[in-house]
C-alpha cells in the first residue's frame, strides 16, 4: 500500500509540475507558499497525534544508550582479565619449552652415545670374529649406525666407521668371487653362505643383477667373437681378462670355465667349419653350463627362502630373467650380424637348431628357446633349400625316374635336417609341396589325350606307351616319397607339426594324374565290354531246345578274351598296382551291372537258353579273374552274380518267393524284370511299351538309380498289359501277370 501511494504521489508531482510549467513565476511562487503551509500544518498536526508515541520512543532510547554503556564496560573488565591469564600462561608455558628443548638435546646426546658405543662395541666383535657369515651379520647390525648421518660427525669414531666400511667392501668383493667360483665347482654350501651374505649386506638383488649381467656380458663377448673369427691367441688373452674369478689360483683357472667362453676361431678358409663347430661349442657346452649354473643358483635361493627369486610367477625370478636375457641378446646377434655371418646362419639354420634343441633337451627343457627366435634366419634357410630342391628340375622338360631320384635325394636330405624343428620342417615340406607340383605339371604336360591314347582294339600305340611310362614315373615318385616318409617317420614322430601328413596329402596330384590316364582307357574298356554284353540279344539258340548247354556263348568267349588282352595289354604295363587293382575292381563290378541288367531283360528264353545262360554267369566269374584275382572282395556285386546263375533258371513262381526290401540281396526290379522272360509275348517288357532299344534301356537303368523310379517304369508296363487286355476283352489274363502283381505291391510297400 505504501509503495502504491508513493507511486500515486510521484504521478502527482509530475502531474503538478507539468501544470506549473505553464504558469507565470509569480503564480509559481504563491502556488509553492501554499503548498508549503499546507505541509507545514499536515507535520504540526501529525507531532500532535502522534506525541505519547515520540515521548515512549525518547525514554526507551535513553534506557538503550545506558545499557550500551554499562556492557562496555563489562567487555573492558573481561579483556583486562584475559590479559592477566594470557601472561600468566606465557610464562609457564616458555618456562616449559625450555626444559623439553633441554630434554631432547640430552636425549640426542644420549642416543649419539649410545649409538657410538654399540658402533664401537660391534666394531670391536667385528675385528675378533674370522668367521665371513658371522662378520656379514655384524655389517647387517651396523649398516645402519654407519648410515647414520649424525654419527659422520663425531671424530672419535671416524677410525671405526672408515673401519666397518672398508671391511664390508672387501666382504663383498671376496663374497662375489665365492658366488662365482661355488657356481663354477657346484658347491651348493659356499653358494648359499655367499647368498646369506648378500642377504646381510642388504645387497642380493643388486649381485644377482651383477652376475646376470655378467653370463650376458661373457656371452655376448664370446658371440661377437665367434662372428668375427678372432685368432686363437687373441681370443684366450680375452677370455683371461674377463674371467670372474680373474686373480685366483691357476689351479682354480685350470680346473674350470667361465660362463660363455668359446672355442677358439681362426681366420682361415675353413670359417665355416669352424665358425659352426664354434658356435655349437657355445651353444650346446658354455650355455649349458651357464643354465646348470643358473639351476644351482636357483636352489640355493630357495634353500634360504627367497622364494621371490625362483617362483614362475614372478618377475625377479632368476632363470626367466637369465634366459630372458638370453634370446634377447641372441636376437641382437642375430639381427646386428655382418651380412657374410647373416648368410652363413641361415644357409646353416638347421645346424643352429640343432645345437639349441640339443641343449633343450639336455636341460630336460626346462629352457626353451622361442619359436619367434630364428624366424628372421628362416626365409634365407628355405630360398637355399627351394633353390637346391628346384635345381633338380630345372631344365628338364620330360622328367624320369633319373629326375626323381635326384629331387628325392635332395629333399630327403633337407628334410633330415630341417626335421630337428616343427616349424622349420613344415616350412621345408610346403617347398618339397610345390617342387612335387612343378614335377606333377611338366609330366602332365606330356600327357596325350584323345580318340589315340583311348583306343584298346589293337596293341598299345605310341602315345599310350608315353602316357604310361608318364604315370610309371608319377608312381615311381609317388612310391620314392612314401619309401623318403617311411624312412624320416622316427623323426617325423619327434616333430609337433604336420609336415609328414602335408607332403603324403601331395601325392593326390599323382594320383589324380594316374587316373587320368587309366580313366580313358578304362571308359574304352567298359564302352567295348558293354558293347559285347549286349550282343547276347543277338546270340543264336536262346529260345531254342536244341542248344547245347555245356561251354560258354559265343559272346562270353569274346568278352572273355577282349578283358584278358586289353588287361594285359594296356594295364598291366602300369607299375601303381594298387591304383590299377582298385579300377579293376571298378570295372569288375561295372561289367557284373551290363551283364546283369543285360541277362534279365533277355527274352524269350528256352529252358536250354536257361541252362546256357547260367553256364555264362559261371564264365563271367572266369572273366573278371584279371580284373579281380579273388572275386570275393567285390562284396555284393559277386554275391549277386552267384544269385543271377541260379535265378534265371527258375521258375516264375519260385521267383515270386525271392524277399523284397533292403534285406534282399537281389533288387526287385531284376526278379520283375526276369518275370517278364517268362510271360507270352502280350505281357511286353518295359522298354519295348516305350519303344526303347536295349541300349536304351541299359542306359536309363544307368542313369537312374532310385529303386522307386525303375518301379515306376515297370508299373507303366504292367499298366499298358491291363489296358489292351480290357480293351481287347481278354478273359484271361497271362499266367505270370498276377505274381508280378502281387510281387510289385510288395516291392512298393518295402521302399515307402
Amino acid at each position: 500500500m505504501t509503495l502504491t501511494k508513493q507511486q500515486d504521489k510521484a504521478t502527482s508531482d509530475d502531474d503538478y509540475t507539468s501544470e506549473m510549467s505553464h504558469l507565470t513565476i509569480g503564480v509559481q511562487i504563491q502556488e509553492l507558499s501554499k503548498r508549503l503551509q499546507n505541509t507545514t500544518e499536515e507535520l504540526h498536526q501529525q507531532v500532535r497525534d502522534k506525541h505519547g508515541a515520540l515521548l515512549q520512543q525518547a525514554t526507551h532510547a535513553g534506557r538503550f544508550d545506558a545499557a550500551l554503556n554499562t556492557l562496555t564496560e563489562d567487555v573492558q573488565r573481561v579483556r583486562a582479565t584475559g590479559h592477566r591469564l594470557k601472561s600468566q600462561v606465557d610464562t609457564q608455558y616458555q618456562l616449559v619449552e625450555n626444559q623439553t628443548q633441554v630434554l631432547g638435546r640430552l636425549h640426542e646426546v644420549s642416543h649419539l652415545l649410545r649409538s657410538a658405543g654399540t658402533l664401537l662395541t660391534l666394531t670391536a666383535k667385528l675385528k675378533n670374529t674370522k668367521d665371513v657369515l658371522r662378520q656379514a651379520e655384524l655389517h647387517f647390525e651396523l649398516g645402519q649406525l654407519i648410515e647414520d648421518k649424525e654419527l659422520k660427525d663425531i671424530e672419535f669414531i671416524q677410525e671405526e666407521r672408515a673401519f666397518v666400511i672398508s671391511s664390508g667392501q672387501k666382504i663383498r668383493n671376496l663374497t662375489q668371487m665365492q658366488l662365482v667360483t661355488g657356481l663354477q665347482e657346484r658347491n651348493q654350501t659356499q653358494v648359499v653362505n655367499a647368498l646369506k651374505i648378500f642377504m646381510n649386506f642388504n645387497t642380493l638383488e643388486k649381485s644377482l643383477d651383477n652376475l646376470l649381467t655378467t653370463f650376458i656380458s661373457d656371452m655376448e663377448q664370446s658371440l661377437k667373437e665367434c662372428f668375427a673369427g678372432t685368432d686363437i691367441s687373441v681370443l684366450n688373452k680375452a677370455d683371461a681378462m674377463r674371467s670372474p674369478t680373474h686373480g685366483t689360483s691357476n689351479a682354480a683357472k685350470s680346473s674350470s670355465r667361465g660362463p660363455g667362453k668359446a672355442p677358439q676361431l681362426t681366420t682361415t678358409q675353413n670359417f665355416r667349419a669352424k665358425f659352426w663347430k664354434s658356435l655349437h661349442w657355445l651353444l650346446y657346452d658354455e650355455l649349458y653350463e651357464s643354465c646348470t649354473q643358473i639351476k644351482l643358483l636357483k636352489t640355493a635361493l630357495e634353500q634360504i627362502n627367497q622364494f621371490g627369486y625362483t617362483s614362475e610367477s614372478s618377475e625377479q625370478c632368476i632363470p626367466q630373467r637369465f634366459w630372458q636375457r638370453v634370446q634377447q641378446l641372441l636376437r641382437k646377434s642375430f639381427d646386428e650380424c655382418s651380412q657374410h655371418v647373416n648368410q652363413t646362419l641361415q644357409e646353416g639354420l638347421s645346424k643352429l637348431l640343432t645345437s639349441a634343441r640339443g641343449l633343450e633337451q639336455r636341460l630336460n627343457n626346462e629352457f626353451q628357446f622361442d619359436n619367434e627366435l630364428f624366424a628372421p634366419l628362416e626365409v634365407g634357410y628355405v630360398s637355399k633349400c627351394a633353390a637346391n630342391m628346384k635345381a633338380c628340375l630345372a631344365g628338364v622338360e620330360l622328367p624320369g625316374n633319373e629326375t626323381v631320384d635326384n629331387f628325392i635325394r635332395v629333399a630327403s636330405t633337407e628334410l633330415s635336417a630341417a626335421l630337428i624343428d616343427s616349424r622349420l620342417s613344415t616350412a621345408i615340406a610346403s617347398v618339397f609341396i610345390v617342387c612335387g607340383k612343378e614335377l606333377c605339371t611338366k609330366l602332365e604336360a606330356q600327357i596325350k589325350l584323345g580318340a589315340d591314347s583311348k583306343q584298346v582294339v589293337d596293341m598299345p600305340n605310341l602315345q599310350q606307351q608315353q602316357n604310361t611310362q608318364l604315370a610309371n614315373v608319377l608312381y615311381y615318385y609317388k612310391d620314392s616319397v612314401r619309401r623318403m616318409l617311411r624312412d624320416l617317420q622316427l623323426q617325423f614322430e619327434k616333430t609337433t607339426g604336420g609336415a609328414s601328413g602335408s607332403i603324403a596329402r601331395s601325392l593326390e596330384q599323382a594320383d589324380l594324374l594316374i587316373g587320368t590316364i587309366l580313366q580313358q582307357i578304362m571308359e574304352s574298356i567298359i564302352t567295348t565290354i558293354s558293347i559285347i554284353i549286349l550282343s547276347m540279344h543277338r546270340e543264336p539258340g536262346l529260345n531254342t531246345d536244341r542248344l547245347s548247354t555245356t561251354g560258354p556263348s559265343m559272346y562270353m568267349k569274346e568278352l572273355q578274351e577282349f578283358v584278358s588282352r586289353s588287361w594285359s595289354h594296356h594295364i598291366e604295363l602300369f607299375d601303381d598296382k594298387e591304383l590299377t587293382s582298385k579300377c579293376g575292381q571298378e570295372l569288375a563290378k561295372r561289367c557284373i551291372e551290363l551283364f546283369i541288367h543285360n541277362l534279365c531283360i533277355l527274352r524269350p528264353l528256352s529252358g536250354a537258353g536257361r541252362q546256357r545262360l547260367k553256364q555264362d554267369c559261371q564264365h563271367m566269374e572266369q572273366a573278371l579273374k584279371p580284373l579281380c584275382p579273388n572275386f570275393a572282395e567285390l562284396g555284393k556285386p559277386s554275391r549277386l552274380l552267384r544269385a543271377m546263375s541260379l535265378l534265371i533258371v527258375q521258375s516264375a513262381q519260385e521267383l515270386v518267393k525271392q524277399t523284397v526290401g533292403s534285406d534282399s540281396l537281389v533288387p526287385s526290379y531284376i526278379v520283375l524284370l526276369l518275370l517278364f522272360g517268362h510271360a507270352g509275348a502280350e505281357l511286353q517288357s518295359p522298354h519295348t511299351t516305350a519303344n526303347w532299344s536295349n541300349e536304351r534301356l541299359i542306359e536309363w537303368l544307368d542313369g537312374h538309380t532310385a529303386e522307386r523310379e525303375k518301379l515306376e517304369l515297370i508299373s507303366g508296363a504292367l499298366q499298358r498289359y491291363r489296358d489292351n487286355a480290357r480293351r481287347k476283352n481278354i478273359q484271361q489274363y497271362d499266367e505270370v501277370y498276377p505274381m508280378m502283381v502281387d510281387y510289385f505291391e510288395q516291392a512298393l510297400k518295402a521302399i515307402a
